[in-house]
Parts: C-alpha cells; sequence; structure tokens
C-alpha cells in the first residue's frame, strides 16, 4: 500500500478505483442494501466507499448503538461544499440514532501554519458550530467540544503516543523533517478524537471523511490494533467539485459559495462557474453540451436535486441543447442555493439561542457580539 501521497494530491484525483486499490477499501455497493437508497447520497454514488461499516451495520441489527465521529476545522467560514458531509452524518444519526462527537480541532490548524493563534479560531468554531448545528441536528445527540479546551483529549494522545513511531508518521504524511513537531503529534490527537468514544463509552465509530482524510484514518487504525481497541470504520465520500473545476478550496473563494456570502456575490460566483456548455448559443442548441465536465451540473447531482426523474430530465435536456448553461442552469441553481440560504438563516436563529447546549464544555458567547 502506497501510504507516501499528499492528500491534496488526493483530492484532485478521481481514479477512485485505483485509490480503493492502493489503500484496502471497499466499494460501498455490497452493502447498499443492508443501508438502503432512500437518501441520495448513497443512491448516486456519492458515499462511494468504505472500511468496516459493514460491521457498524452488524451492531444495528443486534439492537446495538454506535457512534459518529467527523470534526470541523476552524480556519474560516462554511462553504456549501462542506454540506454533503454535515448532510450525511444527520441522516445516519437521524436512521440510527445515534451521537455525534465533533471536535473542532483548532490544534490542528494551529500546528498545520493555518492561524497564527489559538485565540484567532475561538469565534470562528463558534461560528461553525451555528452553521453546522443549522444544518438540522438537536443537542442532545450531539458532543461537541474545543479541541485545545478539553483536557481529556490531550491525555489520550499521550496515551496514544507510545504507540506510534516517527518513521510510520513521517511516511503516511510524507514529511521530509523540516516540518514543526506539533504535526507529528497531531496524528495522536487525531487519534484521540476518534477513538474516544470507543475508549470512554463502549462505542465503536465512524468516521465519514474525503480520501484525502485516510491517512489519518489508517494512523489510528493502527494505535487501535495495538492497544486491542475496537477498530474505528470509516465512509468515503466524493466533493462537490469547485466552480473552477478544480477542488473546491475555503482559500480560494472563487472556487466555492459560503453560507454567509451575500446574495449578489452568490450569484457573481456561480454565473462565473464553469460548465460543459458551448461556445454560442446557436452552437449548444444544435450539438449540446457536456454534463460530465459541468460544475453546476455536478452541484445538481450530488446535492441540490434531490428527485431522480428531473436530474435525469435535465441532463437530457442538456446534452439536447434545450438548456443554455447561462439562461437555465445557472439561474436554477442560484435559486436552489439562495432558498436554502434563506430557511438555513432562519434555523440558525434557533440555534444560536441554544448553542452552549449542544458543547460538553463551557463556551463563551460574548465573543458572538
Amino acid at each position: 500500500m502506497n501510504q507516501n501521497i499528499e492528500p491534496h494530491d488526493i483530492e484532485k484525483r478521481e481514479d477512485y478505483e485505483k485509490i480503493l486499490s492502493e489503500f484496502g477499501i471497499a466499494k460501498v455497493n455490497k452493502i447498499l442494501p443492508r443501508i438502503g437508497t432512500e437518501n441520495l447520497f448513497f443512491r448516486r454514488g456519492v458515499v462511494f466507499a468504505h472500511r468496516d461499516f459493514d460491521k457498524i451495520l452488524n451492531r444495528v441489527e443486534q439492537k446495538k448503538s454506535f457512534a459518529i465521529i467527523s470534526g470541523r476545522g476552524p480556519s474560516n467560514d462554511l462553504h456549501f461544499g462542506h454540506l454533503i458531509l454535515y448532510d450525511l452524518i444527520r441522516y445516519l444519526q437521524d436512521k440510527y440514532d445515534c451521537t455525534y462527537f465533533l471536535p473542532f480541532s483548532d490544534d490542528e490548524k494551529y500546528v498545520f501554519r493555518k492561524i497564527k493563534s489559538l485565540e484567532d479560531t475561538y469565534k470562528l468554531s463558534l461560528q461553525n458550530a451555528i452553521d453546522i448545528f443549522a444544518i438540522g441536528f438537536k443537542p442532545e445527540n450531539v458532543q461537541a467540544y474545543i479541541s485545545s479546551k478539553t483536557p481529556r483529549y490531550h491525555e489520550l494522545a499521550l496515551i496514544f503516543s507510545v504507540n506510534q513511531t516517527f518513521n510510520a508518521v513521517k511516511a503516511a504524511l510524507g514529511l521530509t523533517g523540516e516540518e514543526n513537531t506539533g504535526i507529528v503529534n497531531y496524528t495522536n490527537i487525531q487519534a484521540a478524537h476518534i477513538l474516544h468514544p470507543t475508549t470512554d463509552f463502549d462505542l465503536p465509530v465512524v468516521v465519514p471523511i474525503g480520501l484525502d482524510q485516510d491517512v489519518y484514518m489508517r494512523l489510528t487504525r493502527d494505535v487501535a490494533r495495538k492497544r486491542k481497541i475496537t477498530l474505528p470504520s470509516s465512509l468515503y465520500i466524493k466533493y462537490l467539485k469547485g466552480l473552477t473545476g478544480g477542488p473546491m478550496s475555503s482559500s480560494i473563494e472563487e472556487t466555492c459559495v459560503f453560507l454567509r456570502d451575500k446574495p449578489e456575490k452568490i450569484k457573481k460566483k456561480i454565473m462565473n462557474a464553469l460548465t460543459g456548455g458551448r461556445t454560442t448559443i446557436k452552437e449548444q442548441r444544435e450539438l449540446g453540451a457536456n454534463p460530465e465536465i459541468c460544475t453546476v451540473f455536478d452541484w445538481f447531482t450530488k446535492y441540490f436535486v434531490k428527485d431522480d426523474d428531473e436530474l435525469d430530465k435535465i441532463e437530457v435536456d442538456c446534452r439536447g441543447g434545450d438548456l443554455i448553461c447561462g439562461l437555465d442552469c445557472k439561474p436554477n441553481l442560484i435559486d436552489m442555493v439562495l432558498k436554502y440560504q434563506e430557511e438555513f438563516n432562519r434555523r440558525k436563529e434557533e440555534v444560536i439561542k441554544n448553542l452552549d447546549k449542544y458543547f460538553e464544555h463551557e463556551i463563551d458567547l460574548s465573543v458572538l457580539d
């Protein structure tokens, strides 16, 4: 198994078959009958692979519970690309009635130098929390925490540190030896986040992630093996395409739409999105467009168009030249995004009133004023 692959390189790749083979990950198809396809993420292959989720399903069929763990690195606002991950978690939580553990990994952003100080992330952590919970989470089913403010996780990281070697971490992350030591230690903190529900609550965990984060799953599973802890399982999702055609990135504004963007900015970004359209309207009417390379169609497929028949019609009309990118599809996506944002903002008001109930430690709400 070739572990020495940069996470950002994996994110750019779409040769999923090869990646699964490299990392020993199974396709989700065989377990789909046990999960069901009522959710479009499973129905349309947005969740496309897993590691040991069949063992989680075994527990479900035995009327036993499990936990979901998936964190958020607070270095910027949430964008619409994040919705797939958190909406998937909400769906799994509702379907299987399980607890969601949500670490805000300010320590990760600090050691990877995405922020200047831990203080910079506190307000952003709470703002991110509001946005995540407004997707539809209930306080009684969530245990959120800011990593650097929670001693238990650093205690576990210390315990797990004796079960990882520097050479293993160096190979897995592709380190040169010039990185700060916090990056090496963060693999222990990540293991603490992932294994905490198992060590402290006897709950096996599933971690929904993109393939770019699988390196931490492999390292954590090695720790779990050595400590004879139930190995964590994982589900793998495909990201939304960035509006420019490449990966979506919070640091490159034109690639994404932030949940807090103003309507005019949203319209401008989507109207400038890369599509599979032709050079002229006349040419597109005659030859049709290519939805396979279109970012707008990708957003329709993975999130915004729930009805399969409606999506099929969009694809047929796109290929047949009956739809024009700038006249039909882009305005339709803008309407969908703005409608979502309007409803989302209403839900946020209720979350803000109850934000402290989601956290397992005290939070300072005054920073939001």
